[in-house]
């Protein structure tokens, strides 16, 4: 990766000036935001229902398993087959209708689609309770897709909307809110799913989450609109073809979007070998894998904030390799743990001696510093990225970007959990690795920039 400052007079620099708003005013601006607090609470809402629908349906579908449900003529099918065409069948409309989603969310409103977006998927999933739905596998698969198909609307006119209601000194406080909810969502939301459905039953769980997806919509209802220019439009995939040519023409877009997309990979590996390492590092039940979650989940909350606070003063190139520097380190010292308690403490006589108990401080801060690392990632490059797009494109852009990260996760998702069950040391090797190239790309990165950093500041 090159500099990212000077690229042309038609390319967007990603060094984005920030210095205008003081950190603690800048959270008092956006909190005093009515409108932003308005799509921000509306996203929290949308955030854990989203959770909570993955939740449901597999349980549905276990349930319909343990009766003898399946495809064909009766027979029943395995739950983790199940749980691999729920997947499936969530991921397939990320990966394909993202960018054509991108290509109407300029055509259309976005406080429409918002609104319609939320009402559509709190509709379908009021149809699971049906007694139709409860016993049919087919049908299931066919509302989670549904359902997936609402949600590529809804995130690419979200992110469009920010830099709409925020001024762009605003932006780094007001993805700092956005990306911590987002990652406490990710680390609990599907906690919440099973207290709903043990209160109220598959048969009234459905209710309860629909009326989560109603009450974003809601709320969605007192934010400003955008205005799409009535005017003669090319065809949706020559509109597509623009966006990307936009994307690739543009060096630091499509670099802030690379970022975006290796830090989401990240994530989902650590939220996929989490499972591994309760089990085979800290010597815990498998399920109680969320403390790792809830560990990087709180890191990153930590981090936003700090990002947040400092941000106005450093570019967010150099703050993103600090990011990727630090993540790479922490994976690598977490992956190490399996070795040490393996090799280096039996070897000093101390054997049978598992990272639990008080020992699970250690694990548990190591993925706390991960999260915060993450945080130097995303809100920097997500804010500068928004400031940087021009309003007519921001939803092929970010259309393009969802779609990036959705295709992206599949590849942890099947690499991380081979590596992990079949490569000697299994997580920890797994770690390592990951930890290694990350800390290798992420330290040669922040060298060049922070020499970069310190020309600049010589020049000036």
């Amino acid at each position: 990766m090159s500099s990212e400052k000077q690229l042309g007079p038609n390319s967007p620099s990603l060094v984005s000036d920030f210095s205008t708003s003081k950190s603690g005013s800048g959270f008092r601006k956006v909190f005093k935001n009515r409108q932003f607090m308005s799509l921000w609470i509306a996203q929290i809402f949308s955030q854990f229902a989203d959770r909570a629908v993955f939740v449901l349906f597999v349980a549905v579908l276990t349930a319909q398993q343990a009766n003898g449900g399946g495809f064909y003529n009766g027979e029943p099918i395995g739950a983790a087959e199940m749980t691999s065409w729920l997947y499936v069948a969530f991921t397939i409309p990320a990966v394909l209708l993202s960018p054509l989603a991108g290509v109407y969310v300029d055509r259309w409103s976005n406080k429409t689609i918002l609104i319609v977006s939320n009402v559509a998927r709190g509709f379908f999933v009021s149809l699971v309770g049906l007694s139709s739905v409860t016993h049919s596998t087919k049908l299931c698969l066919l509302l989670a897709f549904l359902i997936s198909i609402a949600s590529q609307f809804f995130g690419p006119a979200e992110t469009a909307s920010i830099p709409r209601l925020v001024p762009k000194e605003n932006l780094l406080h007001a993805n700092s809110l956005f990306f911590t909810t987002m990652m406490i969502a990710l680390g609990f939301g599907f906690a919440i799913g099973e207290p709903i459905i043990s209160r109220t039953g598959i048969a009234g769980a459905p209710i309860a989450v629909a009326l989560s997806f109603a009450f974003a919509a809601l709320l969605l209802l007192f934010i400003d609109d955008n205005k799409p220019q009535k005017q003669n439009r090319e065809a949706w995939w020559e509109e597509l073809r623009i966006g990307i040519a936009y994307i690739v023409d543009n060096p630091p877009v499509f670099r802030a979007i690379l970022k975006i997309t290796l830090l989401f990979s990240t994530i989902i590996t650590l939220n996929i070998i989490a499972v591994g390492l309760a089990q085979q590092v800290m010597h815990i039940q498998p399920f109680q894998f969320g403390y790792v979650v809830a560990a990087a989940g709180l890191g990153m909350a930590i981090g936003n904030f700090c990002v947040a606070r400092i941000g106005n003063r450093y570019p967010n190139t150099l703050l993103a390799y600090v990011g990727f520097t630090g993540m790479g380190l922490f994976m690598l010292l977490l992956g190490s743990l399996g070795f040490v308690q393996q090799v280096v403490l039996p070897s000093l006589g101390h054997k049978s001696v598992y990272f639990n108990g008080y020992l699970m401080s250690i694990p548990l801060f190591l993925s706390a510093m991960i999260g915060i690392a993450c945080a130097f990632v995303a809100v920097p490059t997500q804010a500068s990225l928004q400031a940087a797009v021009p309003e007519e494109l921001r939803g092929k852009v970010f259309g393009a970007q969802n779609t990036a990260m959705s295709a992206a996760s599949t590849i942890p998702v099947i690499l991380a959990g081979l590596s992990a069950d079949n490569l000697p040391g299994g997580v920890s090797t797994t770690l390592l690795i990951i930890g290694i190239s990350t800390l290798l790309g992420g330290a040669f990165y922040l060298s060049r920039t922070l020499k970069e950093y310190e020309q600049s500041r010589k020049i000036v």
